[in-house]
């Protein structure tokens, strides 16, 4: 039922259309005074204000009255045919100044007007509004697939996502929580203040539900939601309100949450909000998804290490930079002497998780811009950016020394010995092309193989 609010003194002929208005869906409310009129406003759902021009003075001097009653349709009823301003120096394209008494046919016709245009008024300012978001939301998802048509760059790609959202949604604040360390180990990402990672227990915190449901969540008040906790649900150095989480998908299962936190100006988020927090979450899995197919192309299954096809690039691309600033680098190719007998004697399981050691010790004990990778089976080939030969040789006889100190899958039960042989060829002295480089390190690895074993070989012109 709609709300009529009337404000005189009680002698205007409006009194006597409280029946006949109820029938027809509107509910007459009387109030004397501005201030008990105020409360009413202050409590909203007043569709129009019907006044006499004795109060025009005093509700022009109110400037609460005012604010609360902007935009709400007003009937004036004045003693002559003079055209008044309800509210001086505002626009309201919705106040009639009718000469009085009244009848109640003629009331109701101004009432059912000034409701129907303001109706048709508010559709059209949504349907406006609407269109502009929707047009905002298209440039949205256009900058977002420029942006990761344009780099490869994983964080600066999901950087973009995460402020893009965050403006067009007017949240405080935008961010990416993971509940997978395996994304971690195998794409580049990083932790930041806007992407960080939690180890979630089933259903714990707004975040732990999201994860378990796979299916978003908005929240105005989280003070009211049990669900909320302050660990899982944690963003540094900001208090958090209310929230929209929408979950990441990455194969088939949920990696971690979008968060939105805090609208802006003390707004409530809105569904449109909560959709456009969704096709983020759907975008940024795609990103991550991409980033983890081309991580997974370039690198061995089993150690994780770079594969044979991207240590060709590597090689490729250092030789450009060492014939660019003079700067010589060095390969070692390494093989374990006598492999085939752990295969043979514990299993092929047993070979593989040994494999898997001698990727960390190699990761554990070489600089972060070496490239070390997986050539196949036992052997190993490691660049050495920017290293002399003779560098070179001291970087590989210490890693023999090393594997050979080593007992390996202690911590399983077994006591394992290895060595290794090691050959060291350098760029520009030793070779000219990749394939030289690769060969004359790998004769100079055999060299060593065929000799004593557990030794370090330079290339031989």
């Amino acid at each position: 039922m709609r709300k009529i609010l009337l404000l005189d003194k009680g002698s205007s002929s409006i009194h006597d259309f409280k029946k006949s208005l109820r029938q027809r869906g509107y509910l007459l409310i009387h109030e004397d005074t501005l201030s008990h009129a105020i409360s009413h406003l202050k409590d909203g759902g007043v569709d129009l204000i019907t006044t006499d021009s004795l109060y025009l003075k005093k509700i022009n001097s109110s400037v609460r009255f005012k604010r609360l009653a902007a935009g709400i349709p007003r009937i004036v009823i004045t003693d002559t045919n003079e055209k008044k301003r309800l509210f001086a120096g505002e626009r309201n394209s919705y106040a009639a100044f009718v000469p009085g008494p009244l009848k109640f046919r003629e009331y109701k016709r101004r009432v059912d007007k000034l409701l129907r245009e303001k109706e048709i008024e508010d559709k059209n300012r949504l349907l406006a509004s609407r269109l502009k978001r929707k047009e905002k939301e298209i440039k949205f998802y256009e900058d977002i697939i420029k942006t990761f048509a344009s780099t490869a760059d994983i964080k600066k790609g999901l950087g973009s996502i995460l402020e893009k959202t965050r403006k067009l949604s007017g949240a405080g604040a935008c961010s990416l929580l993971f509940n997978d360390e395996l994304l971690f180990e195998i794409t580049p990402l990083r932790v930041t203040k806007k992407i960080n990672k939690y180890s979630f227990n089933k259903g714990v915190g707004i975040a732990g539900w999201v994860m378990e449901k796979g299916m978003p969540a908005i929240v105005h008040d989280v003070s009211k939601d049990r669900r909320f906790n302050r660990k899982a649900d944690l963003f540094p150095d900001l208090q958090i309100k209310s929230l929209i989480y929408a979950p990441l998908h990455f194969k088939d299962r949920a990696v971690g949450v979008l968060r939105l936190f805090n609208k802006e100006q003390g707004l409530r988020f809105t569904d449109d909000d909560m959709q456009l927090a969704v096709n983020a979450a759907n975008y940024t899995a795609i990103a991550i998804e991409r980033a983890f197919l081309y991580e997974k192309l370039k690198s061995d299954e089993l150690t994780n290490l770079f594969n044979s096809r991207h240590l060709h690039l590597a090689i490729e691309m250092e030789m450009d930079r060492a014939l660019r600033y003079n700067a010589p680098f060095s390969i070692i190719f390494m093989d374990i002497d006598n492999f085939k007998k752990v295969n043979d004697t514990f299993g092929h399981l047993v070979g593989s998780r040994t494999l898997i050691e001698i990727a960390r010790i190699l990761q554990n004990n070489l600089r972060r811009v070496d490239v070390i990778s997986r050539y196949g089976g036992d052997e190993f080939v490691i660049i050495l950016p920017q290293t002399p030969k003779k560098a070179s040789f001291l970087v590989a006889e210490r890693l023999r020394k090393i594997i050979e100190k080593n007992i390996f899958l202690r911590q399983v039960g077994f006591s394992i010995r290895l060595t290794a042989s090691l050959g060291i060829a350098s760029f520009p002295g030793d070779a000219r092309t990749r394939e030289e480089l690769l060969t004359i390190a790998d004769n100079a690895m055999y060299r060593g193989k065929f000799s004593s074993k557990n030794i370090v070989y330079s290339a031989e012109k």
